[in-house]
């Protein structure tokens, strides 16, 4: 009926599932084999590859130890992509990189409720050219699912307000898998939608269907935490809970200052996030009311993190669907640049200046010059997108000779984005933190690996990240080993000695045989033991380490 009323709508569902599509390979494309990080990558991987073997869907174990800090929803649908895809690092993080696709056409959606069509099709466009988005949108994490959990409740949201109100039931199974995915971080969604809530009260507060879907959404986190509790005893309530109140008492992640994200954000969302602020502006002084979520959310939801003492990358993820819709904004007028020149002119002169720094860098780069060594894979794209940059004002200048000049502007524009993507996303190190493990010849440095239970030392934090990836890349991992077990021999016949490890225990008293080394990292055999190798024989040569990956550029 709804596409009977509007014969706009099937058009822009072809559209945005176009967009979507032509943004999936920013998604898949790599330069290398990509391998898992240490820290919550190889964790949730580990502890869904536990959950197939051993069937513990209520309460997931990562080494055997029950993990009841996050909501277990991120492991199960890792754990579902396993069962169909096998266990491999594409199949982690097809769950995260499907979220990302998907809340393309969402927030596209949203948007075209209450701006025009061209600039919604632009913050669907705008989106995939976010580095922080595709970045984050390529790992094992629930920041990108759960936003999109979002993106689907606000969608039903905004229809059940408008009248069709069998969508709140959809509204309230989104809040109850959100927070399945991530506990208490869904709840600052829900406060940044107060002002529209407020707005809109006299459509939902005699509503029946939004009370009984909030209940059905509370009811879903409540039937897995019922079902937990009833096999794990109060562990599951008090542990979660106590990682919410442990996160919001002090900030787990020091580095970050109190202006961590005025800089961030608009540095891994360039140009999209300081287009976005324009585009806020313009919409607060045409028409605050009747846009006011588009505007409202992001602005609330950001100062809700910033008043959160953790401050993390990830934390920002919410925010950036919301931020290229008002970078659509501000596009959509700017194509405007023959009736109204000058937002487009500022726009032009700003990204060319831009240009030219990034000319001025890859010369430097093409030149070797020694302080731009680390960009060196770089150079001509650099050149390439200043030059598209710098191009900006020529094509303003020359709006009203150029038939098309909006379109090679937005052209331009586009294509630099696109270049500064691709460019990323193919260097070999991107989504490949930990090569040299996943590159490991097992079979080689340990005959029959797949059957010996190979324990995972570690020395408390320091290393605690690595010794996650260690335990996914290790095809039977046992249990933990910390340097108290490790010095009582409280171990099995093979184990991972850790980098601190082995400078803070005497390992030459511990009769362990040395058989292969990576990154730092010792595997051992405890000598007396019958399995596959005799005492006496000789070790085997160390595996080479390579060098180590730095992740993301």
């Amino acid at each position: 009926m709804q596409f009977r009323r509007d014969p706009h709508l099937l058009p822009f569902l072809g559209l945005s599932l176009l967009i979507m599509g032509l943004a999936t390979p920013l998604f898949l494309l790599s330069g290398a084999e990509p391998s898992l990080d240490g820290c919550d990558e190889s964790f949730y991987a580990q502890m869904a590859r536990e959950l197939l073997r051993e069937g513990h869907w209520l309460g997931p174990t990562f080494l055997g130890e029950p993990f009841f800090e996050k909501p277990p929803l991120l492991t199960w649908s890792v754990a579902l992509s396993f069962a169909l895809h096998g266990v491999n690092e594409w199949a982690a993080r097809l769950p995260g990189i499907l979220s990302a696709l998907l809340s393309i056409p969402l927030i596209g959606w949203i948007g075209r409720f209450f701006l025009p069509v061209r600039a919604a099709v632009l913050g669907m466009v705008a989106l995939p050219l976010c580095y922080l988005w595709v970045q984050q949108g390529r790992l094992v994490g629930q920041d990108v699912p759960l936003t999109c959990l979002e993106l689907v409740g606000i969608l039903a949201l905004v229809n059940g307000l408008r009248g069709h109100k069998a969508w709140f039931w959809l509204t309230g199974l989104a809040f109850g898998l959100g927070l399945l995915m991530k506990s208490a971080m869904i709840l600052l969604s829900g406060a940044a939608l107060i002002p529209y809530l407020v707005q809109q009260r006299r459509h939902w507060l005699g509503a029946a269907q939004f009370w009984l879907a909030s209940l059905l959404g509370v009811g879903v986190f409540g039937l897995w935490l019922g079902l937990a509790w009833q096999v794990y005893g109060s562990e599951a309530l008090t542990t979660l809970v106590g990682k919410v109140r442990d996160l919001g008492a002090e900030p787990f992640h020091a580095d970050a200052t109190g202006l961590y994200y005025f800089w961030h954000i608009p540095a891994h969302g360039f140009p999209w996030t300081v287009l976005a602020l324009v585009g806020g502006a313009l919409l607060v002084r045409q028409k605050p009311g009747s846009t006011l979520l588009i505007w409202s959310f992001p602005l609330l939801l950001l100062l809700l993190l910033q008043i959160y003492p953790t401050k993390t990358p990830y934390y920002t993820v919410q925010l950036y669907p919301w931020l290229a819709l008002l970078a659509g904004v501000t596009l959509d007028q700017a194509l405007q640049m023959r009736e109204q020149p000058r937002l487009a002119g500022i726009l032009s002169w700003g990204l060319a200046a831009v240009g030219l720094l990034l000319l001025g860098l890859g010369m430097a780069v093409i030149l070797e010059v020694a302080e731009v060594a680390l960009l060196q894979p770089h150079g001509w794209p650099l050149l390439g997108i200043g030059l598209l940059y710098t191009l900006l004002p020529v094509i303003w200048s020359w709006r009203r000779v150029l038939h098309y000049a909006s379109g090679l502007w937005m052209g331009a524009l586009l294509s630099a984005g696109i270049l500064t993507l691709g460019t990323i996303v193919l260097r070999p190190d991107f989504g490949n933190f930990n090569p040299a493990l996943a590159q490991m010849d097992w079979e080689q440095m340990l005959p029959g690996s797949q059957e010996t239970v190979v324990d995972i030392g570690r020395s408390g934090l320091p290393d605690v990240c690595q010794a996650q990836a260690v335990a996914f890349y290790t095809p039977n991992p046992g249990v933990w080993v910390d340097d108290q077990a490790l010095v009582q021999g409280e171990y099995g016949s093979h184990l991972w000695v850790s980098p601190v490890q082995a400078e803070q225990v005497e390992l030459t008293s511990l009769g362990l045989q040395l058989l292969a080394e990576v990154e730092g990292w010792q595997l051992m055999r405890r000598l007396g033991s019958t399995l596959l190798d005799s005492p006496e024989d000789p070790p085997t040569q160390p595996v080479v380490p390579s060098e180590q990956s730095i992740g993301d550029p």
